[in-house]
């Protein structure tokens, strides 16, 4: 057997070195390259199911155009070469009648992980309408981080100096494992540990201190906890008045957040909220992992996770040994934002994005504003998450592709994601799609959204191209570990596979792009990424890296802010944001109380937490394949027992979970790890044993809590678009199915 060296895509973007053996070109097993400096955590199982994945026949192998009705599972195969054809003369037509804006492009959990040539197809098309799930998964922290410290955040450990880790609405042990393990090391090392969550998870069982906050209440128990920091004198004032602007009207602002205040809104007791305040103060500097709870929680999502980090500030955790560091790209690497071509796409496209007007700051006036920053101090070497993240708001294209307004959206290219499970409203969704002239699905297995397509076009996995992960492509931390294809993308006679790269340049090159894709294969595209890499390391070649060296790292230090400026307009700490100020937000964190009417409260009295984790999945991925499905066979609604008992559910018995959008059903677990008032549900549910045709479509009906779920604009995020999936407009009702 062949051992190939691989960067592994099985949860999003991580890009954790594996190594991969081989033999007459099939996988045969997979393990961890336990020497490279990004690994799976001993907890996550998925590496040892690689082999099942790569052979199930779930795998898309050849490019299939529909015959007849969406829905129908009726396919013709042709090739690559009429696919492409096909697909680039309907675009061109789209764009010539309807203009370029009229094609948008969806994007998923990272598993294509070439983003970057997606976007710089768009470019160079013309259209801004890129828009992912991002906008609900680690962009609004990423953005956050931009918009006050100049750059990314990543914990740095240190025996003797690190005093404690939190987690903030993130349940690792499920959804984490490099945290989980990270967590379990800082228990075993003396370090104090706090998690802060509504539900009574393993990290949360396993802390020093729990805080059962209220779901989308995070953002008022952040500012109660800086309430009493400030006025006990708990926080560290020279880092405040060097290296922070704003403090001054912060200490204004959470005047107002009295612990009593804060008691009435989390649901936690006064006394809680200044233990937790104090017990966080006291045990610094320390290291601090954010999960997307925060971000779920419309109208407060972005609030929130501003609040989480200025607190982290004002205690002086941030640029210190042993705290979080505010880290930039490798100075030796190309960056996606230096491939992307951003400057091609005019500022009258720009103005045309979808959902820009209203929701500024993730969608390209914030993006304009940070990247001017980060320019300032990174170059065009700086993170490529900020073009990343400046993507259109979901909801609003779903209603121009059924409403045709602002203008229409005739086309819709799906790559490596799927609509029909990972969006809210799954009724509008499918609507939507439906609506489209052109709806084409590049990705790697059959999918509900690849059922209804015009073209199925199969993608090549991480297994079978190179390629790095996300977080250092995109430059947000100065490390290179790149993957090599372990195994072919195409094998005469049994499949025909293009990686992200090639499909979105052999796509461009048909409709006038060709002098803007001058690098042949995506090896050729990583070599020229990677020149100062290989210089510094005396690779000639992308094969010799990979033989040679595989990763480079050059470890982030403490100290930006003394040597300043950093990247944001004062060159310091924006405590008091002056960007979002410029875009018309408050400038300082505030909770929001949504408005919801007493008739909604008596028919949906249950609160719901949705889109927690489940391992081995991720998100609607893996359930086709059985050595995943036997490690969660059926989709798990948490109750508690006081209510279960008040409507005669028993555990394992089917319920259903309504909403006034429509109503799926789970099995009940029984618990007494959260508060009576919620319930807590699985997402991205689908079955592949049922029916493919339509209205079936692999039970996308069935459990999908995403049918239930509401991306109304006026419920979403004023500041970022994202849709809510916790917090107080998550109202249900529960029955016996």
């Amino acid at each position: 057997m062949e051992v190939k060296y691989a960067s592994c895509f099985f949860c999003t973007s991580k890009g954790c070195a594996l190594k991969v053996y081989v033999e007459a070109d099939k996988v045969q097993r997979v393990t961890v390259d336990t020497g490279a400096p990004v690994v799976p955590g001993a907890f996550c199982v998925r590496p040892s199911l690689a082999k099942d994945y790569q052979h199930h026949p779930f795998r898309l192998s050849f490019p299939l155009k529909r015959r007849g009705p969406r829905g129908s599972n009726n396919w013709e195969r042709i090739s690559w070469d009429q696919a492409l054809d096909e697909i680039a003369e309907k675009l061109a037509d789209i764009r010539e009648r309807y203009g370029a804006e009229a094609l948008a492009t969806s994007s998923g959990t990272g598993r294509g992980a070439a983003e970057f040539a997606k976007t710089r197809f768009m470019n160079l098309f013309g259209s801004p309408n890129r828009f992912g799930v991002i906008t609900i998964c680690y962009a609004p922290r990423a953005m956050v981080w931009f918009l006050t410290f100049g750059g990314h955040l990543v914990s740095d450990r240190k025996p003797g100096k690190t005093r404690m880790m939190i987690l903030w609405g993130r349940n690792a042990h499920e959804g984490g494992p490099a945290s989980w393990k990270s967590f379990l090391d800082a228990k075993k090392s003396g370090l104090r540990t706090m998690v802060v969550d509504p539900r009574c998870t393993e990290p949360a069982r396993q802390a020093d201190r729990w805080v059962q906050l209220r779901a989308g209440s995070d953002v008022a128990l952040a500012l109660g906890m800086i309430h009493v920091i400030i006025e006990e004198g708990l926080y560290h004032k020279e880092f405040v008045e060097k290296y922070a602007s704003g403090f001054a009207a912060l200490r204004e602002r959470a005047r107002a957040y009295t612990p009593e205040r804060v008691a009435r809104i989390t649901w936690l007791s006064a006394d809680t909220v200044r233990e937790a305040a104090r017990f966080y103060a006291a045990n610094q500097p320390s290291n601090m992992v954010i999960g997307v709870s925060a971000e779920h929680g419309a109208p407060n999502g972005i609030q929130a996770v501003r609040a989480v980090n200025i607190l982290r500030a004002i205690v002086g955790s941030i640029d210190v040994e042993g705290g979080d560091l505010i880290t930039g790209p490798h100075p030796d690497f190309l960056p996606d934002a230096a491939v992307e071509l951003n400057h091609m796409l005019p500022p009258e496209q720009r103005r045309k994005q979808l959902g820009s007007d209203r929701f500024r700051f993730m969608t390209y006036p914030g993006w304009e504003l940070l990247e001017e920053q980060m320019r300032k101090k990174w170059g065009e070497r700086h993170s490529a998450a900020v073009n990343l993240h400046s993507a259109a708001h979901a909801p609003t294209v779903f209603r121009a592709m059924i409403t045709g307004k602002p203008y229409p959206v005739k086309a819709l290219v799906v790559s490596c994601s799927n609509p029909l499970l990972s969006y809210s409203n799954t009724h509008l969704v499918y609507k939507a799609l439906q609506s489209t002239d052109l709806l084409a699905t590049f990705d790697l297995t059959w999918t509900p959204t690849a059922l209804i397509s015009d073209y199925v076009l199969p993608a090549a996995c991480w297994m079978e191209r190179p390629d790095m992960g996300n977080f250092a492509s995109v430059g947000g931390y100065p490390l290179v570990q790149m993957g090599e294809a372990a195994v072919p993308a195409r094998v005469a006679g049994e499949y025909e596979r293009l990686n992200d790269y090639e499909f979105w340049r052999e796509l461009g090159t048909r409709l006038g792009q060709a002098d803007h894709w001058p690098w042949r294969t995506f090896e050729e595209l990583w070599e020229h990424r990677l020149q100062g890499v290989m210089e510094k390391s005396g690779c000639k070649s992308f094969s010799e890296f990979m033989r040679e060296k595989r990763w480079d790292v050059e470890p982030p230090r403490p100290g930006l802010c003394k040597e300043g400026p950093l990247a944001t307009p004062s060159g310091k700490v924006e405590i008091y944001s002056s960007i979002l100020e410029k875009l018309g937000y408050d400038p300082l964190p505030e909770y929001q109380e949504p408005n919801i009417p007493d008739d909604i409260k008596r028919k949906y009295p249950l609160l719901n937490i949705s889109g927690v984790r489940v391992m081995p999945y991720h998100h609607s991925e893996f359930r086709h394949v059985p050595s995943f499905r036997k490690r969660q066979p059926d989709p798990m609604v948490e109750i508690h027992m006081d209510v279960a008992r008040r409507k005669g559910i028993n555990d394992g018995d089917w319920v259903y979970i309504e909403t006034p959008l429509g109503r799926v059903k789970q099995r009940a677990r029984l618990t007494t790890s959260f508060d009576p008032r919620y319930i807590v549900t699985q997402h991205s549910w689908w079955f592949p044993e049922m029916p493919a045709e339509g209205p079936s479509l692999h039970g996308l009906w069935e459990s999908n809590i995403n049918v239930t779920t509401d991306d109304d604009p006026d419920k979403c995020d004023p500041l970022s678009g994202g849709w809510p999936l916790k917090g107080a407009y998550m109202r249900c009702r529960i029955y016996k199915a």
